[in-house]
């Protein structure tokens, strides 16, 4: 790796780190982040067979909700709840055979709460390693066997209980602060590309079902469907030396179920949100291999709180990330 690259890879890497220790607004749970981490890191996720890449993305979010009901004293209270998280994920993906694409997402997770009953708020912070998650990609069609300008494909999606889920802090163990939920998820999916003269085109929807986890809390099962575009500046622009810049646009939906703790419902979690996502993918001058590592620079903005169950309000969502293709 040449110096100039070195530098601009320790440079991104910096960043990252620092942004994942940041606290500031974003979103929901990181169960039901929003969006499509395929299409984050690599613009899709069916790659030529035998690529492997690696994409490490720092993501920050916060939600104010009514918290969860707890006895104190034989009585129980009503409180609301302020949560500020970020994570780091590490995908590797890798596509050893023809048509076929494997996604190992690997999560560390920084969460912290503030509760407010009347006059009365007391603060929990957890971290550490979250669920780890492998993702399998099948392109079910495409135009063409080499270099395809449009392909579908499917994918199947399995989420395993690596994290911590029973932690107690403060003497209290909450199941909304906890790294891992305990319980192993499941989710399908669609994606499909369109590569044109001008960008491309993407759109994807996903079902995920989230099984009763730890602490005797399960998450709501969880729709998500993004569209998207992509276009080099350069061409947007008419000026060639700005294609290292590529600029996207997407819409990002997300409805979630209520979820449910001690065989209740909690009712200020879940409903539907829709979120504008504007992103900035930076190609740099060098990489590990002949392909050029980038860094993608993203938002995700809420266009409105009412779809949302009962009390709940959530911030917009940032991201960075940076892909070293091999």
């Amino acid at each position: 790796m040449s110096k100039p690259c070195a530098s601009a890879s320790l440079a991104a890497v910096c960043v990252l780190t620092i942004a994942s220790f940041a606290g500031g607004p974003a979103s929901a749970c990181s169960v039901c982040l929003p969006g499509d981490p395929h299409f984050s890191n690599t613009g899709a996720s069916a790659t030529e067979q035998g690529s492997f890449s690696l994409y490490l993305e720092t993501r920050g979010y916060s939600k104010r909700s009514g918290g969860l009901p707890h006895e104190e004293d034989g009585v129980e209270h009503e409180t609301d709840e302020e949560s500020r998280g970020n994570r780091l994920d590490l995908y590797a993906s890798w596509t050893p055979l023809d048509r076929f694409t494997f996604t190992l997402d690997v999560p560390v997770v920084w969460t912290h709460i503030e509760h407010f009953h009347h006059e009365e708020r007391t603060r929990s912070t957890l971290s550490g390693l979250g669920d780890i998650a492998l993702a399998t990609s099948a392109v079910l069609w495409r135009d063409r066997p080499v270099l395809p300008s449009r392909w579908l494909e499917a994918r199947v999606w399995l989420k395993a209980p690596t994290g911590r889920d029973d932690t107690k802090v403060d003497g209290e163990r909450d199941p909304h602060l906890q790294p891992g939920t305990g319980s192993w998820d499941v989710g399908v999916g669609l994606a499909g590309v369109q590569r044109l003269d001008w960008g491309s085109l993407y759109g994807s929807v996903f079902r995920r079902w989230n099984n009763d986890g730890s602490l005797d809390y399960e998450y709501g099962d969880v729709w998500l469907a993004s569209l998207g575009a992509e276009t080099p500046l350069g061409h947007l622009l008419g000026r060639p030396g700005l294609d290292s810049l590529v600029a996207g646009f997407g819409l990002d939906f997300r409805y979630a179920g209520y979820d449910e703790h001690e065989g209740e419902r909690y009712d200020d979690s879940g409903g539907a949100i829709l979120y504008a996502a504007p992103s900035l993918r930076v190609k740099l001058p060098c990489g590990v291999s002949e392909q050029p590592a980038s860094l993608r620079f993203a938002v995700q903005l809420p266009l409105g709180q009412t779809w949302l169950h009962n009390e709940q309000y959530e911030k917009a969502v940032w991201s960075v990330g940076i892909l070293a293709p091999f």
